[in-house]
């Protein structure tokens, strides 16, 4: 029999839920833009860096490979 685990969100959490979106709905959609592009390419550095400590022998080129593969499919594995 599976168990289903339920984890409501803090009332924080929930506030800066709240936060959050307001601020989004009040910007321009050139701005949600701009901060959609910039999250992506945090990600994208970040995604790098995890890659680059698991493989420190790998080439930046192999690195940026993988980085592409995982955003490209999903998939992360060998």
């Amino acid at each position: 029999m599976s168990s289903v685990v339920f984890n409501p969100m803090s009332s924080h959490q929930l506030r800066a839920e709240e936060l959050q979106s307001d601020l989004i709905r009040k910007m321009t959609p050139g701005k949600r833009l701009s901060t959609a592009m910039a999250l992506y390419q945090t990600a994208w550095e970040i995604k790098k860096s995890g890659l680059r400590a698991q493989h420190p022998d790998w080439t930046d080129e192999a690195v940026a490979a993988r980085a592409r593969r995982v955003f490209v499919t999903g998939y992360a594995g060998d």
